[in-house]
């Protein structure tokens, strides 16, 4: 198949995958000017029993009818062609320039909680159109959703499992001869019997959510025999009210779960958008403090004022070796000089020099763990006075990433670091904030800016 065209417009490139009924290639369309890379799906059922060739054909007629449906939303791949030349069939679709979920979601590296739930919202925007179709994807996990490289949206990939719901199963009726499809760990039971309904998906994405949140594969997780409730909050750093939200996604029975996508959205947005309210308190109380509390909090703005950088203004550095951009401000010194030892390729410094941020980035091909722990290691060793005070995790232009804050001396100086790491494949990038104790907390918030402006391509 490889360099075959199809319909004298679509070349084959490479093979991307194979299931029971067909294979994905990533193809060019010649017939249009780059970026012009699609994806093509042939029809190659790996049995030739009639059934199975009727069912093969069946799933990928749906696949083409629901992308077309679905198709003109931004968030879902656009069907280019639906094309039967011979005996082959093939369909064509919008090629998603990204990575999918599994480069973010590393077993053994629990994600933030603030991520884990953003990044379930927006799936779940995305499942709200899938559903206002009347459409069953019954295999969401990982691997079937990308986040596009240009913008960083979520994208919902591989339709070719999709259910179509007629209104008849809308009641209390279930489909009859459904064929079981879905991912193992991420399909719930009724799926698994081949009965699918809406909030099979809902389950799908919560243990999508468990895995983020835990660092585990959902087939790697513990099932209560007598509930069939997912084990998972063992030793595990999470709210109670997201936890929650968590265990009635993936509950066993599907009438116990969110029904919809949209109530699902409506209990983790309930989460984020937590508002902080006043006590009550007896208004005598305010009439004598008005004036304190005024001052009081003058003094503190005053304080805890961030300083003026740049007035707002932004420059951009760009890497094209490293493919490495990050936005600083205008005045910060930009230092490009180079230091092949520790890897270093940039240092930005703060107009007084009361701050500065390095990144750093040098050959490595273990694990995020081990990066982690041989940083700890040469902190110890390298950094006077070392103390190092806290550990976490962070996310970094969307991968999974670790920080460490340490303390220590420069020459007489009282200094304060903050170290965050992220693996890019056989590379380590290093982004280290460094102030003296004092100014350290009037700068790390520009500091944090910087990090999150960070695009590794």
């Amino acid at each position: 198949m490889i360099d075959r065209i199809i319909t004298g417009r679509y070349k084959i490139i490479k093979n991307i995958g194979k299931g029971s009924f067909g294979t994905t290639y990533l193809a060019i369309d010649t017939q249009i000017p780059e970026p012009n890379e699609c994806i093509v799906k042939h029809f190659t059922p790996s049995s030739k029993d009639p059934e199975v060739l009727k069912k093969a054909k069946e799933l990928f007629e749906r696949e083409a009818k629901t992308l077309n449906q679905l198709g003109k939303h931004p968030q879902i791949p656009m069907l280019l062609a639906h094309i039967q030349e011979n005996q082959d069939f093939f369909i064509v679709q919008e090629y998603i320039a990204g990575h999918d979920l599994t480069q973010e979601l590393p077993n053994g590296v629990p994600i933030s909680e603030k991520f884990v739930i953003q990044l379930l919202k927006n799936i779940l925007e995305v499942l709200i159109v899938i559903h206002e179709q009347e459409v069953i994807h019954r295999d969401l996990n990982p691997g079937n959703i990308r986040r596009r490289i240009k913008n960083k949206e979520i994208v919902i990939i591989d339709f070719g499992a999709v259910k179509e719901i007629s209104t008849q199963y809308l009641g209390n009726q279930q489909p009859q001869n459904a064929t079981s499809i879905g991912t193992p760990g991420y399909r719930p039971k009724e799926q698994t019997d081949g009965n699918p309904v809406f909030s099979s998906d809902i389950y799908a994405v919560g243990m999508i959510g468990i895995q983020a949140i835990t660092g585990i594969h959902p087939i790697n997780l513990s099932v209560d025999s007598r509930t069939g409730k997912v084990i998972w909050r063992n030793d595990i750093k999470v709210s109670n009210k997201f936890a929650d939200v968590l265990d009635k996604m993936v509950s066993y029975h599907h009438q116990d779960r969110y029904l919809t996508a949209k109530s699902a959205l409506t209990a983790l947005e309930s989460i984020s958008h937590t508002k902080w309210k006043l006590p009550k308190i007896n208004p005598l109380f305010w009439k004598v403090t008005f004036t304190g509390l005024v001052m009081t909090i003058a003094v503190v703005l005053f304080l805890n004022r961030r300083l003026p950088e740049c007035g707002g203004k932004l420059a951009i550095y760009q890497n094209t070796e490293y493919n490495l951009n990050i936005k600083y401000p205008e005045c910060w010194q930009r230092d490009e000089s180079a230091e092949p030892f520790s890897g270093k390729i940039l240092t930005l410094i703060q107009p007084q020099e009361n701050a500065k941020l390095i990144i750093s980035i040098s050959p490595y091909s273990g694990t995020l763990d081990n990066y982690q722990k041989l940083h700890i290691q040469d902190i110890e060793n390298h950094l006077e006075a070392a103390d190092i005070i806290e550990q976490g995790t962070h996310i970094v232009d969307n991968k999974p990433g670790r920080t460490i804050i340490a303390t220590g001396k420069n020459g007489d100086e009282n200094i304060k670091n903050f170290y965050v790491m992220t693996l890019r494949g056989n590379k380590a990038y290093l982004i280290t904030y460094s102030a003296a104790i004092a100014d350290y907390d009037k700068f790390l918030p520009t500091a944090e800016k910087m990090i999150q402006s960070l695009e590794l391509q």
